[in-house]
């Protein structure tokens, strides 16, 4: 009878274990296994290049490397542009002062002059006058020639017009300069800056800085060669908008939906697991670009790119292999 207590016992024991078994089996069974690669979130990765044609100087960052919004990731060479602005801003100087000196008008010291010069030309008006005067008296009594007294007549014009234009020269200087005069040489200002303004964007566009805090995932370009605005410098992605593309076997593509929970792990965080879900599932199937680690896994099969995205915060790094393990049936039908 004791022997009977312990066969049951055994059997009952054996039983328990199948049973967990097969229950363990069946959850293995019902996941969908993948392998999957981390990579940016669509929009995330950034080309940076250049909007204008040159030749690159220097670069300063290499692939891997973390930058800074406004980081100085290149230069072209750019001593051309750097004259060309110096020069524009050695013309802006002389228009200005030019400018300046306009609405400045005369200098006392030259209205004091223009003055001085109408007082002279004054008396000689006035001697001019008396000389004609005197001789136009002589004329009458036939004592000089009609010549002689058209050159008096001459004379005391042409000191009459001399006073004229030396008293219109004092009013201008009192008045100031002409609105029309300053307006030339106010446009000629405008003119003058914008130029400044142009050599200063373009000095400004042979610096490639990063438009985004990111790391360098891709560097196309190297000092000495020729970039122009169809070609990029660098690829640069935010670190923290991550996601991971799975591939899942074109086998397993109707037992999975959107919105299905999936564990990822990684060899680099032994015993870590984190959260996903399946965000996106492509619409066609090719061939396999991730190798998966097991080695009895059919490379001919097809697979099917699924995106799976990050439910929390993963210490992940661009490019990592990871391994995906999918639960069917627990997101969008």
């Amino acid at each position: 009878m004791k022997m009977g207590f312990w066969l049951s016992g055994i059997i009952f024991i054996l039983g328990l274990a199948h049973a967990h078994n097969s229950i363990g089996a069946d959850i293995a069974g019902r996941l969908v296994a993948a392998e999957g690669k981390v990579e940016a979130m669509p929009g995330a990765d950034v080309d940076v290049g250049s909007g204008i044609i040159g030749r690159i100087s220097r670069v300063y960052v290499n692939e891997g490397q973390t930058v800074k919004k406004g980081s100085l990731l290149a230069v072209l060479e750019n001593a051309d542009a750097k004259a060309k602005l110096a020069e524009a801003q050695a013309e802006l100087e002389v228009q200005v002062s030019r400018l300046k000196e306009v609405k400045a008008g005369s200098r006392p010291e030259e209205i004091k002059r223009a003055r001085a010069l109408l007082d002279a030309l004054e008396a000689d008006e006035v001697l001019a006058g008396a000389n004609l005067k005197r001789n136009a008296a002589l004329y009458k009594e036939e004592l000089i020639t009609q010549a002689s007294l058209d050159e008096f007549t001459r004379a005391f014009k042409a000191a009459r017009s001399r006073t004229e234009a030396s008293r219109e020269d004092l009013s201008l200087a009192l008045k100031g300069p002409r609105p029309e005069t300053v307006k030339v040489h106010e446009d000629s200002v405008k003119r003058a800056k914008a130029s400044v303004e142009y050599y200063k964007t373009l000095l400004e566009k042979t610096f490639i800085r990063s438009p985004i805090d990111g790391k360098v995932i891709h560097k196309h370009l190297d000092a000495g060669e020729t970039i122009t605005p169809e070609l990029f410098l660098v690829t640069i992605a935010e670190v923290g908008a991550l996601r991971v593309n799975a591939e899942v076997d074109e086998t397993d593509v109707g037992r999975i939906n959107l919105l299905d929970p999936a564990e990822i792990t990684t060899d680099a965080f032994p015993g870590a697991r984190f959260k996903g879900r399946i965000a996106e599932i492509a619409e066609y199937v090719g061939s396999r670009k991730i190798q998966p680690n097991n080695p009895a896994k059919n490379l001919d099969v097809k697979v099917i790119q699924v995106k799976i995205a990050l439910l929390e915060k993963a210490p992940f790094k661009l490019g990592m292999t990871v391994d995906v393990k999918i639960m069917p049936n627990h997101g969008q039908k």
